[in-house]
């Protein structure tokens, strides 16, 4: 078996015997992995209580072909986040953001923005940042990288781009703005200000940090992660386990 080295964030946590773990990393170089962390529960292991959730770590593998689990050998600790333990909302907020990343993911697909995008999110709810700006540019971001961008300068219905100069009404079912022709085909669709819908497209873009969405008004800002958990809920077909704690 090969040994593979990886920049890793841990993910997920499952117990597989009385002194073993399943660790779930989201990785730079290998996308979304799993390992078998031997004796990772012992008092003393070679692990040395590095192997923790929401860990920033570097990790060496061993890669088996037949199979999607492979075997833990070494954990470096990277970063340990300890902002995210100031607040039970940050802390929720980053098991949220790990668990959208497990859920919208495949396997063993090496996508270094989406890594960068969960290691900002991190290091930013751990600084202190404003939890619905930070939540907000990863939700919006995360659905573009995952290919399911939100459409805003076009309708999505007919791809019309004479919408409405005020605002437009934006479906979360749909994936996008609707015109004004084609609002009715979803009466659940919200209305949203231009330089909101505007903002949205530049934090999908990966162009703008959470600093710009923490400009919105707290209003939109709430209007525009409710239309985003709408539209990741769409999209898994069931709303995430930790979304209503965010």
């Amino acid at each position: 078996m090969p040994l593979c080295k990886a920049e890793a964030i841990a993910i997920r946590l499952q117990d597989f015997s009385e002194t073993s773990q399943i660790a779930w990393f989201y990785t730079r170089e290998f996308g979304r992995i799993s390992a078998l962390a031997k004796g990772s529960k012992r008092e003393r292991n070679n692990f040395e209580g590095r192997l923790d959730l929401l860990c920033h770590n570097e990790i060496v593998f061993a890669r088996k072909s037949r199979t999607t689990l492979h075997i833990l050998t070494e954990c470096k600790l990277l970063d340990r986040f300890m902002g995210l333990r100031a607040g039970v909302d940050r802390l929720y907020a980053a098991l949220y953001a790990a668990e959208l990343v497990r859920e919208m993911t495949p396997p063993e697909e090496s996508q270094p923005p989406l890594f960068d995008l969960l290691l900002d999110t991190l290091r930013a709810l751990s600084g202190g940042e404003l939890v619905d700006a930070v939540l907000l540019r990863f939700e919006v971001h995360l659905l573009a990288l995952a290919g399911y961008a939100p459409m805003l300068r076009a309708c999505v219905a007919c791809q019309a781009t004479d919408l409405p100069r005020g605002s437009a009404a934006y479906s979360s079912a749909l994936g996008g703005v609707l015109c004004r022709a084609c609002k009715a085909r979803d009466p659940k669709s919200v209305g949203v200000p231009r330089s909101a819908l505007d903002t949205l497209e530049r934090l999908a873009g990966g162009e703008a940090t959470a600093a710009a969405a923490a400009q919105l008004s707290q209003g939109i800002l709430v209007v525009l992660r409710k239309l985003m958990k709408a539209t990741i809920t769409h999209h898994l077909g069931e709303e995430p386990r930790l979304m209503r704690y965010v």
